[in-house]
């Protein structure tokens, strides 16, 4: 082992007791695996290490693939990124005329959100309405954010709708449509869409952190339908990396609206993605993070440099602390340190 990824396996030891991190970081350049290092417990009252098999929540980091079923749909000609999303989901008819599924997946649309919208979670959410549609329907009458493309706001609920949408169009469920026709052609055959009771081996125990111990607490599962509830492997994550990279799955026109940037705002984000410079390079990215996980994704494009961080610590800055320390591995000079700095603030 090289000085810099000694220095890069001291520097997340160190992180990891300080700041009770666990889970799996890996660097891969050109599909070739040039660091993996796993910390912690999967399960850590079980003393249950994490393997190559251990399952995460990727919350938010499942947005990327809503994202590329809703433009399987697209190049079908069965959904419209410009029309109105009542076309495909008669519950949000009473939305702003103005609103559009590509302003959805851009978080531009100013739509209100269950989490967000204040008071609508513990009125309806909490209190047992699980029917997505139902919730839909209800939140119509709650004012929007904004006027629709004129402001951007990050917002889970974008994709439950979305994720109607599949639904609605592909006459299928949300976790069959997307097994069937994202996760299966992309080889993410380990990958699953969760929901409460669903069954998943090697499924890795979220964990938070209180008076500076890990504890072990339920997942969120009521709202997280579309944007967060993809669970996989961190081989599985990997596929999304194949998938910009050789354009699968979708049509090269699609991959051209993914990577087509909001002029609003938020002026990094494309369809379910950010895209950025990150010390002189372009970088594709989401993050992903709720109760119990954190987890990243970093693609240098130009560089076929590959960052995966999936960890079920759920609190703390380490997807922005362990990435920079990444960066200064493979891209400082042997005496740099690099400046951490926040990571896509508040794209999460």
């Amino acid at each position: 082992m090289n000085k810099r990824m000694e220095r890069l396996n001291n520097q997340i030891d160190d992180y990891a007791i300080k700041e009770c991190f666990s889970g799996v970081i890996r660097v891969t350049i050109k599909d070739k695996i040039v660091y993996e290092k796993r910390v912690g417990y999967a399960d850590f009252e079980k003393q249950i290490p994490h393997t190559s098999d251990t399952e995460y929540t990727f919350y938010s980091l499942s947005k990327p693939f809503c994202t590329l079923g809703i433009m399987k749909l697209v190049d079908k000609g069965l959904v419209d990124l410009d029309a109105h999303p009542k076309k495909y989901v008669p519950e949000m008819a009473k939305f702003d005329e103005r609103v559009t599924v590509r302003q959805m997946l851009q978080h531009t649309s100013g739509l209100p959100d269950y989490g967000q919208t204040p008071g609508f979670y513990d009125k309806y959410v909490k209190s047992g309405i699980t029917d997505h549609r139902k919730l839909t329907e209800i939140i119509t009458d709650y004012p929007m954010f904004f006027e629709p493309g004129k402001e951007a706001r990050y917002c889970t609920s974008n994709f439950t709708y979305c994720a109607l949408i599949i639904e609605n169009v592909s006459k299928m469920p949300y976790a069959e449509y997307m097994r069937q026709e994202v996760f299966l052609p992309l080889g993410m055959t380990t990958a699953y869409i969760d929901y409460e009771g669903k069954f998943i081996p090697n499924r890795a125990q979220g964990y938070e952190k209180q008076n500076g111990k890990m504890v072990a607490v339920p997942k969120e599962y009521l709202i997280m339908l579309g944007g967060g509830d993809v669970v996989g492997r961190v081989d599985d994550v990997y596929k999304l990396n194949e998938a910009i990279k050789h354009k699968k799955l979708v049509s090269e026109k699609s991959w051209k609206e993914i990577f087509s940037r909001s002029s609003v705002s938020y002026h990094t984000m494309g369809l379910g993605c950010n895209m950025t410079v990150w010390h002189g390079k372009n970088r594709i990215t989401h993050n992903g993070g709720h109760v119990g996980f954190r987890t990243l994704h970093v693609q240098l494009i130009d560089d076929d440099f590959d960052l995966i961080l999936l960890s079920n610590s759920g609190w703390g800055n380490a997807r922005d602390v362990i990435s920079e320390y990444v960066h200064e591995c493979f891209y400082g000079d042997d005496n740099s340190l690099s400046q951490i700095v926040e990571m896509d603030k508040g794209y999460v």
